[in-house]
């Protein structure tokens, strides 16, 4: 449940900074890069999760950022995508 809600509460704080700044416009492609980290997860779990509810249209575009991680995973980030993707659609 508190997990539920440090989500929401980035989403919302994101999207206000996203519409306060202007870092997105209608028709723009959004480059997400990642590395693996939990960052770059985070970005483009919140990035989908708010284009389905966006005042504007925009792309998503994720790109893996090979840094060459000892004993990191090559399968991580392409089966991730797919899951991450149906979730937000079914959210």
């Amino acid at each position: 449940m508190e997990s539920n809600k440090l989500a929401k509460r980035l989403r919302r704080q994101i999207g206000q900074a996203i519409q306060d700044y202007r870092m997105i416009e209608d028709g723009d492609r959004v480059m997400v890069c990642l590395s693996g980290g939990k960052d770059s997860w985070t970005m483009l779990d919140v990035l989908l999760a708010l284009r389905e509810k966006a005042p504007v249209d925009f792309e998503i575009l994720a790109i893996n950022l090979d840094q060459k991680q000892p004993d990191f995973p090559e399968h991580i980030i392409p089966d991730y995508l797919p899951r991450a993707w149906r979730a937000v659609q079914d959210s």
